[in-house]
């Protein structure tokens, strides 16, 4: 049954291979390969959450400098991440209000990298990792659809949302 399951699943592709379609497959990889490359990905992963949890507790302690914006202390406009770590503190106490105020990403990319981190933790464990491989047109799609979305919350920011950096 499970060579069957196994036989199923498409194949990686080889490297080098330049593909006309993207792909997705799941490989099961030695504990070694996964150390290395969840391994450090998890930790980021930690020190945001953690970051995210405690930025709060040593402001009011006088314990935590965030540096300035080089972006906004050289033009006095806002760079399009500005808000983000607010916004992640604002949605680990829930206050999502606030959240989308300091920046209109902030929630969704916390819980998208809180979903992240539990993909790593479970391809750790598990031995299995999720293999996508883009067309190099996907790729391009992708980017520009994403660098977009950035940038449209940027505009908006600077439009309607005045006084929120």
């Amino acid at each position: 049954m499970s060579e069957a399951r196994t036989a199923a699943l498409p194949m990686p592709p080889a490297p080098g291979a330049v593909l006309e379609h993207s792909r997705v497959c799941i490989t099961r990889v030695p504990l070694r390969s996964r150390l290395k490359k969840e391994g450090p990905l998890i930790g980021v992963l930690a020190v945001v959450f953690t970051l995210s949890v405690a930025i709060p507790w040593l402001k009011s302690h006088h314990l935590f400098y965030a540096p300035p914006c080089v972006f906004y202390s050289v033009t006095h406009v806002p760079c399009f991440l500005c808000g983000m770590t607010r916004s992640f503190t604002y949605t680990v106490r829930g206050d999502f209000a606030s959240a989308f105020e300091m920046h209109l990403l902030g929630p969704v990319l916390f819980f998208l990298t809180a979903a992240a981190g539990a993909y790593l933790a479970v391809s750790l464990v598990s031995g299995y990792r999720v293999e996508v491989t883009l067309a190099p047109r996907t790729r391009r799609v992708l980017f520009w659809s994403v660098l977009g979305v950035f940038m449209a919350c940027w505009v908006v920011k600077l439009a309607f949302m005045q006084g929120t950096w």
